[in-house]
């Protein structure tokens, strides 16, 4: 009976659609069926999956934001332009007014120049000094200028090189990651975060502090004739803006090597001592981060982080609660994302669905 059954039921054919006239054909043996020819790589929508990529191409009725770029370029332009303009201005106002400074001539330029960068970078050595009030006031107009927003660009431009040379390293250390196992990269480069760890920061640091020392030492034997004791103690006091004066540079070759060389060590070194503070810093996070995630909760934290008063947590307060401890985010953001959400959310659902995506959109 069963079989008798099974031979009147209407056997279910297989059939595919006819590209050219539109009529399905029967398929008698799938020994006879063709796999269709595809290219590799290539892929195909179903026929009744949504038109995501219509969806998609809807313009929303408000234009968006666009994402902010990398100021680092516009930052590079704008430090040489001021400070080629500051330098200028101070060369053209010393070389006009040469009477009213006390010190050791050389040549005018060169000595605006190093008297203007000495300023800049607040070194003060007390080898030219102003006279007049007229000058004085000068002074003190240049070196809150140059402190003011000179450093902050020149600071800028330290970063923009430091980060571009972090970057040649990740990049470096990605490509070669595949061909090859554990190396001592590995030890100071976080490639997973994507920048270079605390150590190497703090390895560069000290390896910049030791360089321009050890230039500005071998410079100032060379040029100044110092012996070795005063070229070591008159680099040390350049680069760290000490400056007690009582040693300067006074050859025309002297100060043409400053006018450099104390523009670049000077912001080098001040970078090279914030990384050290960062160091402290970081390891301070980190311990903190580490008691956070290895603490028990108490009743105290389940209170504190259940957001909703629905007497327990979920995943994402339990993440938001640690977030918090650990200092990453604070209630002011949590309450701007909570605040935004809010706006998408225009029936009060506490979700987001595509629906209402294409509604705001519409």
């Amino acid at each position: 009976m069963s079989l008798l059954s099974l031979q009147s039921k209407p056997q279910l054919r297989p059939t595919v659609e006819d590209d050219h006239h539109g009529t399905p054909s029967e398929i008698q043996d799938n020994s006879q069926i063709q796999p269709p020819s595809k290219k590799h790589g290539s892929l195909h929508r179903c026929k009744t999956a949504p038109a995501m990529a219509v969806m998609r191409d809807r313009k929303p009725k408000t234009p968006q934001l666009p994402k902010p770029k990398s100021e680092s370029s516009t930052i590079i332009r704008q430090a040489f332009f001021l400070l080629s303009l500051y330098l200028l201005l101070g060369v053209a106002i010393y070389s006009f007014n040469r009477d009213e400074f006390s010190g050791i001539e050389t040549h005018p330029v060169v000595d605006a120049l190093y008297f203007c960068i000495v300023t800049m970078c607040t070194i003060g050595y007390g080898d030219i000094t102003p006279l007049t009030p007229a000058t004085e006031i000068f002074a003190c107009v240049f070196v809150l200028v140059g402190f003011g927003f000179i450093d902050i660009l020149l600071s800028g431009v330290v970063s923009y090189v430091l980060e571009l040379q972090e970057n040649m390293i990740l990049t470096g250390i990605h490509i070669k990651k595949s061909q090859q196992g554990f190396s001592a990269r590995n030890y100071i480069v976080d490639v997973d975060k994507g920048r270079m760890r605390i150590r190497l920061k703090v390895g560069l640091a000290l390896g910049v502090v030791v360089l321009c020392v050890g230039i500005g030492t071998l410079m100032l034997y060379f040029l100044e004739n110092l012996d070795w004791i005063d070229s070591v103690y008159l680099s040390v006091m350049s680069v760290t803006t000490v400056g007690y004066g009582d040693r300067a540079f006074k050859t025309l070759p002297g100060r043409l090597f400053a006018g450099v060389w104390l523009l670049i060590s000077t912001l080098a070194v001040a970078r090279a001592f914030l990384y050290l503070a960062e160091a402290r810093v970081d390891k301070r996070h980190r311990r903190i981060a580490k008691w956070v995630l290895h603490r028990d909760i108490t009743i105290q934290d389940l209170l504190a982080a259940d957001i909703n008063n629905d007497g327990f947590i979920s995943k994402s307060e339990y993440v938001i609660y640690k977030l918090k401890e650990m200092g990453k985010i604070g209630e002011k953001d949590i309450l701007q994302i909570c605040d935004q959400f809010s706006k998408l959310d225009t029936n009060n659902s506490g979700k987001l669905t595509l629906p209402q995506l294409l509604e705001n959109r519409l």
